[in-house]
């Protein structure tokens, strides 16, 4: 796990094993870095060279040469500089490219990991409106906090969430609670998400054991999703204000409302 995750910030896996080995055991030869690495006697100069330019290891002056590794919270706060100094970069620089909009196709997202951050996304950068039904077991706390700082900033908010379970503590307002939640797993085969951002994304689609979720510019879907997520909150306000006389009428779990056929 450590070796792939020290590979996402470029570090192969000699270098990984070299700079723990150094951690681990303090200053040592190239001879003793190899022996404890398990990294060959044929690489270990090299690879020691690549990482004092990388500045996670030091090197004295004298012979023999020692190597000693910087500690793993120095080594931390240098990545930490790095990368945000790396995506300061992009931001920069990709900022000024002018994405062009293909609404007439439909991309599909099934990997839970890209779903969820693609949700974030969406989220954390509406401007203008948001729309969005989810189910309690996709608020992860990130996107939790998202939805707070979303239902600040923008006057056009509408959150739907459904909870088998009835839970429906959240730390914001501006949600209806959907409560029909039995019928609906029933109507729809499982849970899903439905987001609309800005009037101008849509991500929509099933979260049940296999993905199935698509994004888009299309406007026919923004419209429809739109609308979704609309009745849902007109609907469940009025059970809201009315609720007593529409049981009266309708039956304690307005049953007979749904007898449309």
């Amino acid at each position: 796990m450590l070796v792939n995750k020290m590979k996402q910030f470029g570090y192969t896996e000699a270098e990984t094993n070299i700079y723990l080995s150094l951690v681990e055991n303090g200053s040592m030869t190239g001879y003793e870095v190899s022996k404890k690495s398990g990294v060959p006697r044929s690489k270990v100069y090299n690879i020691l060279e690549t990482l004092v330019k990388k500045g996670v290891v030091l090197v004295n002056k004298s012979e023999p040469k020692n190597y000693s590794a910087i500690s793993p919270e120095e080594f931390v706060s240098m990545l930490k500089q790095t990368t945000l100094s790396d995506i300061q970069f992009l931001d920069d620089h990709l900022s000024q490219i002018k994405e062009k909009e293909d609404d007439a196709l439909l991309w599909q997202l099934d990997n839970e990991e890209a779903i969820r951050h693609k949700m974030l996304y969406m989220i954390e950068h509406a401007n203008e409106s948001l729309y969005i039904q989810i189910w309690d077991d996709c608020l992860s706390p990130q996107i939790i906090d998202a939805l707070c700082a979303a239902e600040k900033r923008l006057e056009e908010f509408v959150c739907v969430l459904f909870s088998e379970d009835g839970h429906y503590d959240l730390p914001f307002k501006r949600f209806y609670a959907h409560g029909f939640e039995i019928e609906k797993l029933e109507d729809m085969g499982g849970r899903w998400i439905n987001l609309i951002c800005d009037d101008r994304l849509v991500l929509f689609g099933a979260l049940n054991t296999t993905c199935d979720v698509i994004w888009t510019h299309n406007m026919a879907m923004r419209l429809l999703a739109k609308e979704y997520v609309k009745h849902d909150a007109y609907t469940l306000k009025i059970i809201r204000e009315h609720d007593l006389e529409l049981r009266k009428a309708y039956g304690k779990a307005f049953e007979k409302i749904r007898k449309i056929y």
